[in-house]
C-alpha cells in the first residue's frame, strides 16, 4: 500500500500529466514537469522559468493591481496587461473633457504619462515550502481547536520572522485543503503610470456580445509603467522616481506560432475548485449559478439603460457594467459546460472508482469509505444557506448606496476623537466623492428591483421593504451631500449619534450586515465541516491517483502549458485557432456600441498598412487578432503572458471560450480553451494606430524562431 507523505516528495512522480490541464507551482516544475513539458516541445529549462539565484521568468511576471497579472516587457519597467484590467484605473483618469475609455490614449513620450494613484504591482521574489515546519505533530485526530491554533500560531510566526529578515511581504497560504503551506515573498512598486490604452471600439470590441466566446476580435491589452527610486527600490509617487530596471523582462516574439506548438501562460490564477465532489458540482450547476445569473441580469439591465442615457452615466457605468457582466456571462458559460461534459455524472462514476479503490484495503476503507456520503449530507444541509448567502451578496449588497452605511460606523467613532473635526473632512470627501461616481436614480432602481427579488425568495420578514428603500435615496444624510455636510457640522456628538441611528441608509447597512452574520453563523459550521473533509479526501485521492494532482488556485503564482490549437466544441462547429484584422472589420457596425471600431484602425485595414505585423491568411496578408491555446486558465490569469518554447512572449492571455468556462470545476481538453491578444495586434495598433511606435522601439523584439 503505498503511504500518504504531507510533503512535496509525493510530487516526485514519473508519469506525464495531461496536457494542458493543471496549474502548476513553478517552483516545483523540475520535479514534476520539466520532463513532460520539454517532451511536448519546451526549449528552455525549468531554472529558466523559475529561480531564485538569477532573474527568471517569474522576475517579469507580476500581480497588477488587485486581481490581475502583467508582464515586464522592457527594461525599462514597461508592463503589459489586459485592457480591462486597467479599465478601472483609466475611468478613475477619465473625464467628459479626456474621455479615455472611448478616445483611448497613447502618451507621446516618457513625459506625457499619467500617474495612476492607488495603483501598485507585486512581484513573487521566492516561494518556500514551511509544510514541515507547520504540520509537525499535526493530525488528523487532533482536537479542531488546538488543531487550528497550532497551525495559525506557527504560521503568524513563520510569516513574522521571514517579513523581518527579507524586508518584504509575506503572504502564507494553504494548498490542497490544508495539506501542504507554501511561503511567498513579495515585493511591491507603487508608482505605476499609464502608457498606453486602446479606445473601447479595440480593448473592449464585441462588448458583452463578444465576452466568453468564439470567434474574438478584442485588442484587450493596456501599457503601463513601473517607476522606482535613483537606486531601483520600491518607493511612493515621486517626479524624482525614474523608470524600474527590472531583474527579468520578456522578449517579444512576431513570428507567431503554428497550430499544435507549445505554449505556456504564467500568473495568478484566483479560483478554482478542480476536486470537488458530484454534490458540490451539483450545488454550482442547479442552485447557484441559475440564482445569480437571474439576479445579474436584472441588475445590468438598469446599468446599462443608464449608460445610453448621458455621456456622464456611460463614465460613472462603464467599468461597473463590465466588472458585472463579466461574471454573469462566465456563470451561463460554466452551466453550458458543465452540461456538455456531464460533469456531475462523470464525477460520480470517478467517485465510485475511488472507493473501489478504498474498499480493497481496510484502513483506507476506515478513513475514506463514507467520505463521500458525508459530504452529499453537508451540502444538502446547507442547502437554503448558501443560497441565501449568495442573494445577500447579490442583491442587497449590490447597491453602491448600501456600501456608504459602513462610513455610519465610523462617523460614529470619530465622535469621540480628538481629531474628529479632520476625521469628519475626510468622511465628507469619501462619501461626496462615492455619490459623484453614481447616478442615485439608477441605483434606486436596481436597489427597489432586486429588494423585490430577496423578498420575493426569503420573505418579507427577511427584507427590507420597499418604503424604507424609497427612503434611503430620499432621507439620508449619506446620499446628500448637503445633509451630510449639516450633519457633521454639530457640534454634539449626540446628536450626530441619534441622527445617524435614524438615517435610512445607515439602519439598512447596519440590517444586511445582521442578516448576512445571522446566515453566515448557520453556514460557518457546514462550511468546515466540508473542508474539514475535503482535507481527508484530498490525502485520499493523492493515494490513489496514478499522477501528480496541482494545487487549486487560489491567486498564487503558477504556470500551466499546453498548445495553440483550436476545437470542436460540439457537432457541426469548428473553431480555427486564431483571428484577423479582417474579420473585425466585416463585424463593424457604428450603430452599436459594442461593434463601433474606429475608423482610423478601418482605414489602416483598407491601406494593408499592416508594417511588420501581418501574417498570411487565406493568401492575403492580414494581421492576427486573437488565438486559441489549451491552456488551464480561470480569472486572475487576466493579463497573463502567453509564451513560445523559448520564453518568449506571443500573447497576453484575457479570456476563455464560453464552453470551457466550467474548467473551474471541471477541466476538459476536448472543451477547454484560453483566449489571448496575439501580440502582433497589441504592436501593430501601438505603432499604427497609436502613432507610438517608441514604445515598440523600447522593447526587444524577436523576429522568428522558425
Amino acid at each position: 500500500m503505498r503511504k500518504f507523505i504531507l510533503t512535496t516528495a509525493l510530487f516526485l512522480c514519473t508519469l506525464t500529466a495531461i496536457a494542458g490541464e493543471g496549474m502548476w507551482l513553478p517552483f516545483l516544475l523540475q520535479q514534476i514537469n520539466e520532463k513532460d513539458m520539454q517532451a511536448m516541445g519546451l526549449k528552455i529549462s525549468a531554472e529558466d522559468i523559475y529561480s531564485v539565484k538569477d532573474g527568471s521568468l517569474k522576475d517579469a511576471v507580476l500581480i497588477f493591481g488587485g486581481g490581475c497579472t502583467g508582464e515586464v516587457v522592457s527594461n525599462k519597467g514597461l508592463v503589459l496587461t489586459n485592457h480591462h484590467c486597467g479599465y478601472g484605473t483609466v475611468n478613475n483618469l477619465s473625464s467628459v473633457k479626456n474621455d479615455y475609455l472611448t478616445d483611448g490614449f497613447f502618451a507621446k513620450s516618457q513625459e506625457q504619462e499619467i500617474p495612476c494613484p492607488g495603483l501598485s504591482v507585486r512581484f513573487i521574489r521566492k516561494i518556500e515550502d514551511v509544510t514541515q515546519s507547520i504540520m509537525a505533530g499535526i493530525t488528523n485526530d487532533m482536537d479542531k481547536k488546538s488543531r487550528d491554533e497550532k497551525i495559525r500560531a506557527r504560521a503568524k510566526s513563520l510569516r513574522e520572522k521571514a517579513e523581518l529578515e527579507s524586508g518584504m511581504e509575506i503572504s502564507l497560504k494553504s494548498f490542497f485543503y490544508g495539506n501542504e503551506y507554501y511561503m511567498f515573498y513579495i515585493e511591491r512598486y507603487n508608482d505605476v503610470r499609464l502608457v498606453a490604452f486602446p479606445p473601447n471600439g479595440i480593448g473592449k470590441y464585441g462588448g458583452d456580445t463578444d465576452n466568453w466566446a468564439w470567434p474574438r476580435h478584442t485588442g484587450d491589452f493596456s501599457v503601463f509603467r513601473i517607476y522606482a527610486d535613483k537606486n531601483n527600490k520600491a518607493a511612493k509617487y515621486s517626479v524624482d522616481n525614474i523608470p524600474y530596471n527590472p531583474k527579468r523582462h520578456f522578449k517579444i516574439n512576431i513570428g507567431g506560432l503554428q497550430e499544435g506548438d507549445f505554449s505556456m501562460v504564467y500568473g495568478f490564477p484566483g479560483r478554482t475548485q478542480q476536486y470537488l465532489t458530484s454534490d458540490g458540482i451539483n450545488e454550482t450547476m442547479n442552485i447557484l449559478d441559475p440564482a445569480r445569473i437571474k439576479i445579474r441580469e436584472k441588475r445590468l439591465s438598469f446599468m446599462e439603460a443608464a449608460m445610453k442615457e448621458s455621456k456622464t452615466n456611460f463614465i460613472k457605468y462603464a467599468s461597473k457594467q463590465a466588472r458585472v457582466a463579466n461574471y454573469y456571462k462566465k456563470w451561463q458559460g460554466e452551466l453550458l459546460g458543465l452540461k456538455l461534459n456531464d460533469a456531475v455524472n462523470k464525477k460520480k462514476a470517478e467517485e465510485r472508482k475511488f472507493l473501489a479503490w478504498a474498499r480493497k484495503s481496510p484502513s483506507r476503507w476506515k478513513k475514506y469509505g463514507d467520505i463521500i456520503d458525508k459530504q452529499a449530507a453537508l451540502y444538502q444541509n446547507k442547502e437554503r444557506n448558501e443560497l441565501q448567502y449568495n442573494y445577500i451578496r447579490e442583491c442587497l449588497k449590490a447597491p453602491e448606496l448600501i456600501s456608504l452605511g459602513r462610513y455610519g460606523d465610523s462617523i460614529l467613532q470619530a465622535n469621540n476623537k480628538y481629531s474628529r473635526e479632520e476625521d469628519f473632512k475626510r468622511f465628507s470627501k469619501r462619501i461626496t466623492g462615492s455619490l459623484d461616481r453614481m447616478d442615485l436614480n439608477t441605483d434606486r432602481k436596481i436597489a427597489t428591483a432586486l429588494y423585490d427579488m430577496y423578498r420575493e425568495e426569503f420573505g418579507e420578514e427577511l427584507a427590507i421593504s420597499d418604503r424604507r428603500v424609497q427612503a434611503m435615496y430620499t432621507q439620508s444624510a449619506l446620499s446628500d451631500p448637503l445633509k451630510l455636510k449639516k450633519l457633521l457640522a454639530s457640534q454634539s456628538p449626540e446628536a450626530i449619534k441619534i441622527a445617524l441611528e435614524k438615517d435610512p441608509v445607515y439602519l439598512a447597512s447596519k440590517f444586511i450586515d445582521s442578516e448576512n452574520k445571522k446566515v453566515l453563523t448557520d453556514l460557518r459550521p457546514d462550511l468546515i465541516s466540508l473542508n474539514e473533509n475535503y482535507r481527508t479526501y484530498m490525502q485520499g485521492l493523492r493515494e490513489y491517483s496514478t499522477k501528480p494532482l496541482y494545487p487549486d488556485a487560489n491567486f498564487t503564482l503558477r504556470l500551466t502549458y499546453g498548445k495553440v490549437e483550436g476545437l470542436e466544441p460540439q457537432d457541426g462547429m469548428s473553431y480555427s485557432h486564431y483571428t484577423t484584422l479582417g474579420g473585425a472589420v466585416r463585424k463593424r457596425n457604428t450603430e452599436v456600441e459594442e461593434f463601433n471600431m474606429p475608423q482610423r484602425l478601418v482605414d489602416l485595414y483598407e491601406k494593408k498598412d499592416f508594417g511588420k505585423y501581418a501574417t498570411w491568411h487565406r493568401g492575403k496578408k492580414d494581421v492576427p487578432v486573437c488565438m486559441l491555446s489549451s491552456l488551464h486558465t480561470t480569472g486572475g490569469n487576466s493579463g497573463s503572458p502567453i509564451m513560445n518554447a523559448y520564453g518568449e512572449l506571443i500573447g497576453v492571455n484575457f479570456d476563455r471560450i464560453w464552453e470551457g468556462t466550467m474548467s473551474d470545476i471541471n477541466y476538459d481538453i476536448n472543451l477547454c480553451r484560453n483566449i489571448s491578444v496575439d501580440v502582433r495586434y497589441t504592436l501593430f495598433i501601438l505603432d499604427k494606430f497609436g502613432q507610438a511606435k517608441w514604445i515598440v522601439d523600447e522593447m526587444d523584439i524577436v523576429e522568428s524562431r522558425r
